[in-house]
């Protein structure tokens, strides 16, 4: 039964991944050393799945939003309202020492490859107003208009690519699943549900909702299975001992 219930978790579509399938997966198998775009591709899982930045967020961020006019990495930012997700603006925290090295080394493979640089000492020589993600052909990433909204078309086959690249997308996850992880570590690293809807946008019901998507929150019940197990095997060497003695 217990082995049941996880292969019923890991199932759920749209789930929270667990802290390997982010970093020995995901990450892993989309950012090796032969991959030319490494570091653009651990910046953009890292943000998504440690600071919650949704995929039309990625698609249009620039670079003046994380790099001050001195050079200096901005640990904390606000998602302006024209790029919101939802039309308002929201603080990301971006002091994760990971998603630190990754913009690091993500600014330094622009600033070599000369891409969406200017001739002066601001900014690193970085265009601020320049897209901070370039696709794989190093250019912006494209949207498609749909009625009066949006669709970040190419960020989300990106992120799907990587999903199925890590041979995870059989298990559940999808691009929702990196918004979704972020909300849980948040929760396990000790955020108050207030501070989780501050930063993500998600109302108090969805952030539950999230919650008991993830099978670690389900441990309670895990925990009863197992117990239930464990009695039951330790009354059969029970009965097995008394047996001897009636003999």
């Amino acid at each position: 039964m217990t082995q049941l219930l996880l292969k019923i978790a890991l199932k759920v579509e749209g789930r929270p991944l667990s802290n390997s399938e982010l970093w020995d997966q995901l990450v892993s198998r989309n950012c090796g050393r032969n991959t030319e775009l490494r570091h653009r591709n651990k910046l953009l899982i890292l943000l998504a799945a440690v600071a919650g930045l949704r995929e039309i967020e990625l698609t249009f961020v620039t670079n003046r939003l994380f790099i001050s006019p001195e050079g200096e990495l901005n640990e904390i930012v606000v998602l302006p309202e024209q790029i919101a997700r939802d039309g308002f603006e929201r603080p990301i925290v971006l002091s994760h020492p990971e998603l630190m090295k990754a913009f690091e080394a993500y600014f330094r493979w622009l600033i070599k490859n000369k891409i969406n640089c200017y001739p002066h000492k601001h900014y690193n020589g970085l265009d601020p107003n320049a897209p901070l993600f370039v696709d794989d052909s190093l250019k912006a990433f494209n949207t498609q208009s749909r009625g009066n909204s949006i669709s970040p078309h190419s960020m989300n086959k990106l992120l799907d690519s990587f999903i199925k690249k890590a041979n995870l997308w059989d298990n559940g996850v999808r691009r929702i699943s990196l918004i979704r992880t972020c909300v849980v570590e948040m929760y396990r690293n000790g955020a108050s549900t207030t501070d989780i809807m501050i930063i993500t946008g998600f109302s108090e019901e969805s952030i539950k909702h999230i919650l008991t998507m993830d099978y670690v929150q389900l441990s309670p019940i895990y925990d009863w299975f197992e117990q239930r197990a464990e009695l039951k095997l330790k009354r059969l060497e029970s009965f097995k001992k008394r047996r001897r003695f009636m003999l």
